[in-house]
């Protein structure tokens, strides 16, 4: 790189305004200091790099010794100092007050600088007027030593945002100190000291480290304390009751820790208190009455706990509250109308809650702008909602009847999971999230909804007939900018309709389950940010999609049990293939020709190339896609368990007309995780690289023509619970040792020259052919070992699709479901066990 010979305009811009802070004579070095001049080149005291960044400063005999108070290089781009240049820069200010060091962002990105050295130089600076030192986002690491005992006159001590590890307990005894920042440093480990009575500590944060223990009950000696930030430590056991004294505190973040017991009455104390979270902790009881801040408090979490009881007038009736959160505790009862009163956002979600006292009576003049009641025992029909209302959440409950006319001013509702039933409604213009998934709603898809401004749909599970309006992905028409579309499990009829315009921004799209027939369309491929595209289980009659094969992002493409045909072979392969794909399901087709897997060489389905951390750069989505891992058991799907597609590989190509040999590359799949080749008319052997897929859990080769012998290498293969290799030619003794010790007779059965006297299966040279497979098999072979289903979950920022597995494996009997729970086991990071 040619080095720049000037100084760069934000480094001169920054010195100027250090200059600023000065009344100097013309001895100063600080009078050279001009606009429009070379601060690298005409600027006495400045030191530069060979590409214009100040290095350093002397600021010696310039004529400002003893007038400075307060030094601010916050922010600055100046590279950071050395100690000796600090040592340089603020030896020579003996009346310095304040000085801020916060963020420097010089470049190349800095790396990590002593917190020892660099607090030992401002220490031993004889800064004796020293009242503020921050240092925010410094990059100092390691211990911090005890050096800072010196500084007494400090009041404000800010080290949040850095790698420091250690902190002197006597520094929170520091006789002037008032405000101490010491959050995000994650490393810091530690534990509160006792306080005695005349603690100046005003404003404690200690938020996002690894401080741990008790709080001491010597905590309510911090008499002037208003506020305490310890969310997301280890903190743990009861709270004191003393922190009922702190009479002067305004915020109190106690959320993320592992605190427990009853939340002290003493509360009911706090006057000031303005916000108060303590969630995510063990706390249990009633809830508490904070009727002393009713004048005050705005906020209130209390959210994942194990809270119980009724909601009363006693708790909050409160006229400042505007946010009460209470999700995921044991509160039972009826939703009290008046607690929407003032309210603008409550969160009631999670709890055994069983309907409306009397529902929204001043809907008119509510505030309320956020509800959430999701996962409770509401029944009954809906109310009328506040006219204010912009986030509405009920899914899980028993709501049922049609739906009311819901707010203008709604912008995300969602009602899955309930027994609603009736024709789709119009809803308001400028919604853009709903979600009726999992209901009993009927008639066809109402054209106002190409009316809306939607972002994400979901109609799913539900006895929806008709076609789907041509409307509905047209951008150019409705201006609808989709991010998430799920029609899935309905009785949809027609083709699908060939309207996906230029400024396509779909990322999901589920048609899974319905009763749709014809070709994709090709006006897909305008989507380029489509990452799960879902077809299964529909009447397609197409064949093989290569044109979407440069859809980037592309992560999950689903195709199972349509009428797709013919050979899966071109003769030009692009450059960036589905370069992004982790799941592919093309079972229960009438594909044909050789496994597609010989035409996926290094560039097709790179993105299962490389386990955890040497991916391609295209697989690390933004955005977190979730899999909802379900199995069928006596006829019901469960959920089991949850993983992020990145890190779920799959490939099905079962129950189609492929045949040849399957290929040795198939062993470059290092993360793939599961493999169904099974329903084919593969040949020859099973190939020994197969032992390369370290990663996998399940393999499926069953129901084929392969011969030969297993290969032993497969015992290496210590995630894999799942092995199915019956109804093929094989011979010769199963290999023993590792996870083939687990596996049942059933996985080899049909080949009747294999044997193994552990199962009892006799290898009997006098017999030739196999048995034909009982008629389950065939049964089965006419299915999908897949079936996906798509779902939209939560609410928050981003695209969150959940990809549902019902039939990954066969699970015929016990034994398989042994061998599932130990896959389960494996999700939990426990070890599996031996069946």
């Amino acid at each position: 790189m040619k080095p720049i010979l000037s100084c760069r305009h934000d480094q001169s811009v920054a010195l100027l305004q250090f200059k600023s802070s000065f009344s100097i004579d013309h001895a100063s070095k600080l009078w050279s200091w001009k606009a429009n001049t070379d601060c690298c080149t005409s600027w006495e005291g400045v030191s530069c790099d060979d590409f214009g960044f100040v290095i350093g400063l002397d600021v010696s005999l310039s004529g400002i010794f003893g007038n400075l108070i307060s030094l601010d290089l916050s922010y600055s781009t100046f590279e950071v100092p050395s100690p000796d240049t600090l040592r340089t820069l603020i030896s020579n200010f003996s009346r310095l007050t304040e000085l801020h060091l916060d963020e420097y962002r010089h470049i190349p990105y800095p790396s990590a600088t002593s917190a020892h050295e660099w607090l030992s130089v401002i220490a031993s600076a004889e800064l004796h007027h020293l009242q503020v030192l921050t240092l925010r986002s410094c990059y100092l690491a390691g211990s911090i030593g005890t050096s800072m005992l010196n500084l007494s006159s400090l009041s404000h001590l800010d080290l949040s945002h850095n790698d420091i590890t250690d902190f002197p307990q006597q520094m929170f005894h520091l006789p002037n100190l008032k405000i101490l920042d010491l959050s995000f440093n994650i490393d810091l480990t530690g534990s509160l000291p006792e306080f005695p009575p005349g603690t100046a500590l005003q404003q404690l944060f200690l938020a996002y480290t690894n401080y741990t223990g008790r709080i001491p009950h010597s905590i309510g000696n911090l008499k002037q304390l208003t506020d305490l930030e310890v969310s997301n430590c280890g903190f743990f056991g009861p709270l004191p009751h003393s922190l009922g004294n702190l009479e002067q505190l305004t915020f109190l973040y106690l959320n993320g820790n592992n605190f427990e017991g009853e939340v002290p009455s003493s509360f009911s104390k706090l006057s000031r208190l303005e916000e108060l979270d303590m969630s995510f902790n063990g706390f249990v009881g009633p809830l508490p009455s904070l009727k002393a801040s009713r004048k005050t408090i705005a906020k209130i979490d209390l959210s994942n706990n194990q809270l119980n009881g009724t909601i009363s007038p006693s708790h909050f009736t409160l006229p400042s509250l505007q946010i009460l959160v209470l999700s995921n505790n044991q509160i039972q009862g009826k939703m009290p109308d008046w607690l929407c009163n003032n309210l603008e956002y409550l969160d009631l979600s999670n709890n055994s809650l069983v309907g409306f006292e009397d529902p929204f009576s001043n809907h008119s003049s509510s505030s309320l702008e956020f509800l959430d009641l999701s996962s409770n025992n509401f029944e009954g029909s809906l109310p009328i909602f506040p006219s204010s209302l912009e986030f509405l959440h009920l899914s899980s409950n028993h709501f049922e009847g049609s739906l009311p006319i819901f707010p203008s001013s709604l912008k995300t509702l969602y009602l899955s999971s309930n027994n609603f039933e009736g024709s789709l409604p119009n809803f308001p213009k400028g919604m853009g999230i709903i979600s009726l998934s999992k209901n009993k709603f009927t008639g066809t898809i109402p054209l106002t909804i190409c009316n809306s401004s939607w972002n994400r749909i979901d109609l799913s599970h539900n006895q929806i007939s008709g076609e789907i309006p041509s409307c509905l992905f047209n951008s150019k028409i409705n201006g609808n900018h989709f991010s998430v579309v799920d029609l899935s499990k309905n009785k949809l009829q027609g083709m699908i309709p060939d309207t996906f315009g230029s400024e396509c921004w779909l990322e999901g799209l589920n048609l899974n389950g319905n009763q749709l027939e014809g070709q994709l369309p090709r006006s897909l491929a305008n989507c380029r940010g489509l990452r799960v595209l879902d077809f299964g289980n529909n009447q397609i009659d197409d064949t093989f999609p290569f044109w979407l094969e440069h859809l980037e992002s592309l992560q999950v493409l689903m195709l199972q049990s349509n009428k797709f045909h013919g050979p899966i072979r071109r003769r030009h392969i692009a450059n960036s293939s589905f370069e992004s794909l982790h799941i592919i399901s093309l079972s229960a087709n009438s594909f044909t020709g050789h496994l597609p897997l010989q035409y996926f060489p290094s560039l097709y389905l790179k993105g299962m190339y490389e386990i955890d951390g040497h991916q391609t750069s295209h697989t690390a989505m933004p955005n977190v896609f979730y899999t909802f891992l379900m199995f069928p058991n006596k006829g019901q799907a469960l959920e089991y368990s949850r993983i992020q597609i990145p890190k779920f590989n799959a490939i099905d190509l079962s129950n189609n007309l492929f045949d040849g040999e399957i290929p040795t590359s198939i062993g470059d799949y290092k993360s793939l995780m599961s493999l169904n080749l099974s329903h084919n008319s593969l040949v020859g052997k099973i190939p020994s690289s197969l032992a390369n897929l370290t990663q996998l859990e399940s393999l499926d080769l069953s129901n084929n023509d392969l011969v030969g012998e297993i290969p032993p290498e497969l015992t290496s293969l210590t995630f894999l619970s799942v092995l199915n290799v019956s109804w093929n030619h094989l011979i010769g003794m199963i290999p023993t040792g590792g996870q083939f010790d687990t596996f049942p007779s059933s996985s080899f059965e049909g080949n009747s020259r294999l044997c193994d006297n552990q199962l009892q299966i006799d290898c009997n040279p006098n017999k030739s052919g196999n048995v034909a497979p009982p008629s389950d098999h065939a049964n089965q072979s006419n299915g999908t070992n897949f079936d996906w289903i798509f779902a939209v979950a939560g609410y928050g920022s981003g695209l969150v699709v959940g990809v549902v597995i019902e039939h990954f494996v066969l699970w015929r009997n016990r034994y398989y479901l042994e061998k599932f729970m130990n896959t389960i086991r494996f999700f939990h990071g426990k070890r599996p066990l031996r069946v």
